[in-house]
């Protein structure tokens, strides 16, 4: 055999050698990542933007109520604290959940966004939108400027509060950015993180829940459920683990999984920043 023929033998088998390791490190690393409901799903770190979990992170989908960390977001920047907002016919004839409204009613910029991020109320988000920008439509316009600012392709918003429409839509991993802008403003974050908390107009006065229990993830430091029948079950949450922070999105999941597939990927990102922490040092 030649020198030639030796060498093209042993490279070509050094080649499939080093094929065959890398597909088996792959396929270790695969199963190492568990698998969650929600056909989509992502986990970035809270701090830096970076990916940490992606199943179909960049597919579009319907949010459905997560929107409304979008709205919230620009509600807080667009009015000072202690305005009012007036109630319309057309926001007091939305489809709920709804807090109640009827067409004149006066709320506060506060409790507006205690009503919009704590019951999801539908009708506050269209007074939200009106008020801020005189109609739905130009408040859309609002919206999807502010995610174009932040570099995000691959999300159109058509209405203030998620409710199905063809061309509303993001990716998991573009509602976990804007998640990750939205907890910038304390008071969004503040609220998101809320309980329970009293609430009134110039017409009623109530206390209101959180959609969300966090106590059953001690983790969970605020969130956003949200739930159309084109959605399914999507949610967002801001988690917590020592120094690590991480935001977790999962659409088009169902009632019951949705918080355990939030769960899944933060328990699996946390022990990877863990790891990765240690190694470092």
């Amino acid at each position: 055999m030649t020198n030639i023929k030796k060498f093209v033998i042993t490279t070509f088998l050094s080649f499939l050698i080093m094929n065959g390791m890398s597909a088996k490190e792959v396929s270790t690393a695969e199963a190492n990542v568990p698998p969650i409901v929600g056909e989509l799903g992502v986990t970035i770190d809270a701090v830096s933007g970076e990916v940490l979990y992606n199943k179909n992170a960049y597919s579009k989908a319907y949010p459905a109520s997560m929107t409304k960390v979008l709205t919230a977001t620009i509600l807080d920047e667009r009015m000072k604290d202690g305005e009012m907002l007036i109630v319309s016919r057309n926001a007091a004839n939305q489809e709920c959940l709804c807090f109640g409204f009827t067409a004149g009613e006066l709320i506060s910029k506060n409790d507006a966004m205690k009503a919009l991020l704590l019951l999801s109320a539908n009708d506050v988000a269209v007074a939200i939108a009106e008020n801020v920008a005189g109609s739905e439509e130009r408040f859309a316009g609002l919206m999807n400027q502010k995610v174009k600012q932040w570099g995000l392709r691959n999300t159109h918003f058509v209405t203030p509060n998620g409710l199905h429409h063809p061309n509303h839509y993001t990716t998991p991993y573009d509602m976990a950015i804007i998640t990750k802008e939205a907890i910038q403003h304390p008071e969004v974050l503040k609220i998101m993180s809320t309980q329970t908390t009293r609430i009134k107009t110039n017409r009623q006065e109530r206390t209101i829940r959180n959609l969300i229990n966090y106590q059953s993830n001690p983790h969970v430091i605020a969130g956003k459920p949200g739930f159309t029948d084109a959605a399914q079950h999507t949610l967002v949450e801001y988690l917590t683990n020592g120094n690590n922070k991480v935001i977790s999105v999962v659409m088009k999941s169902d009632k019951r999984s949705k918080y355990k597939d939030i769960q899944t990927m933060a328990n699996y990102t946390f022990a990877e920043m863990k790891t990765r922490s240690m190694a470092n040092q």
